[in-house]
């Protein structure tokens, strides 16, 4: 009893049953997402021994982003916990089908192309339902400690997917990571069954599901046009996503090709990616003030462009491990903040369409630009293709900043502040 009233007073959210059911389901998806990352991409490289495979099985997975408005409209028209129950549940499927496969013997590129694309088209409703589902579950004091939770747990499973999918990979076999990873989402989704709070939005489930779908992106759109904030922050992230995120499809060719590593190196990589994303996540559970927050958002946007530089630029594996680590720190603190900046202004009544932009516009140009860094690998040195737009992303960082005045306030002040209400109705943000 002492301890649970010691970690509610640290972490107020987890008071909720309903939050701390949504944080465990959320951190054993993201374990099973970053096992299926890790799997695919070294298995695309491992079967076709090309940049390009690996990153055009890296692009399918981010393609469906490009859909998430449909997921945001969806999630503000049904209740969102039973839409992440079934996206879980379609995931595990996948899950046992890529095992299938691998365990016979007729996995080929072609495959891992196709189940990364339905794995991105399932996590786009997955979270789309859980980003829309989680402000209902916590009262409105509690909210930022709520998303920074989950954060905490999408980012730390950084280090436990691969940690757990590494010895796998290496003498097992990735079959067994796709085992392991429909593991992950069946108690997923039995988590999320526990979640008994009632969460809609306000897009009319009466209409024609395409003509509400029309009519809610509309209202979506006019009211990111009316708060010019809330769109420079998105922005700000979709910029960074483009330029420093975009890196899935380079690991693996460093790991091998510059540095004769092999699964070892790739496996410590992304398990520093994680662990210092763990430690970043964790670390920003404990600030409370909003102006040490804006100014925290600017300062890891700015390490994370150094820490992608540094490990295109790193002379041994450990010193690209050591980057790794500095590149899950401050990334993972940087878009939890974004995060949390745009989640703390928004109605309840559309968030999931809101949210659901967001992801579309930092995830989508990020597959973009995954799927040129591995199609560029085969003929542009690897290095390059990582600390050349981390430099180029922090030169812009600078420049927009010292340039745009709303952008500066956000960052010494760490609020969004709202041009006018939107037209939909909605309750209000963090409402249970």
């Amino acid at each position: 009893m002492t301890q649970r009233l010691e970690l509610t007073r640290h972490f107020p959210a987890m008071a909720s049953s309903d939050y701390r059911a949504l944080w465990m389901a959320s951190g054993a998806s993201a374990v099973s997402i970053w096992a299926l990352i890790m799997a695919r991409a070294w298995l695309a490289l491992d079967l076709a021994d090309s940049g390009f495979s690996v990153g055009i099985v890296t692009f399918a997975a981010m393609a469906p982003w490009t859909l998430a408005p449909i997921a945001g409209v969806l999630a503000d028209r049904y209740d969102r916990a039973r839409m992440v129950v079934i996206a879980r549940v379609v995931q595990v499927l996948l899950a046992v089908g890529l095992a299938a496969l691998a365990f016979t013997g007729e996995l080929e590129v072609w495959h891992l192309v196709l189940f990364a694309f339905a794995n991105g088209l399932g996590w786009s409703f997955e979270r789309a339902g859980e980003s829309s589902l989680l402000p209902n579950t916590v009262d409105r004091q509690s909210l930022l400690n709520a998303i920074t939770l989950v954060s905490l747990a999408s980012f730390g499973s950084r280090l436990v997917g691969p940690l757990a999918a590494a010895p796998l990979l290496a003498g097992a076999g990735a079959g067994w990571i796709f085992v392991m990873s429909a593991c992950f989402y069946l108690l997923a989704a039995g988590l999320t069954t526990r979640i008994r709070v009632r969460s809609t939005g306000d897009v009319s489930v009466e209409g024609p599901i395409f003509a509400e779908a029309r009519r809610g992106l509309a209202e979506a759109f006019r009211y990111l046009g009316a708060n010019p904030q809330l769109k420079l922050i998105i922005a700000v992230v979709a910029l960074h996503c483009f330029l420093t995120m975009s890196f899935d499809a380079l690991l693996p060719i460093l790991a091998r090709d510059v540095f004769d590593g092999g699964t070892s190196l790739f496996s410590a990589m992304l398990m520093g990616i994680g662990g210092g994303a763990l430690v970043g996540t964790l670390a920003l559970s404990f600030v409370r003030r909003d102006a040490l927050r804006g100014r925290l958002f600017f300062a890891t946007g700015l390490v994370s462009g150094v820490g992608v530089a540094w490990v295109g630029l790193a002379p041994s594996p450990a010193m690209v491990v050591v980057g790794a680590v500095i590149v899950g720190a401050s990334q993972a603190t940087f878009v939890a903040l974004g995060s949390v900046l745009i989640q703390s202004v928004l109605p309840d009544g559309m968030r999931g369409r809101v949210m659901s932009l967001y992801a579309l516009f930092a995830g989508g140009v990020m597959a973009v630009m995954v799927f040129s860094n591995g199609t560029a690998s085969d003929v542009v040195d690897t290095r390059m293709l990582l600390w050349l737009p981390a430099v180029a992303f922090v030169g812009l960082l600078l420049l927009w900043a010292a340039l745009h005045s709303d952008l500066r306030r956000v960052f010494g002040e760490g609020t969004l502040y709202l041009g006018r209400e939107p037209q939909a109705s909605g309750a209000p943000a963090g409402g249970r």
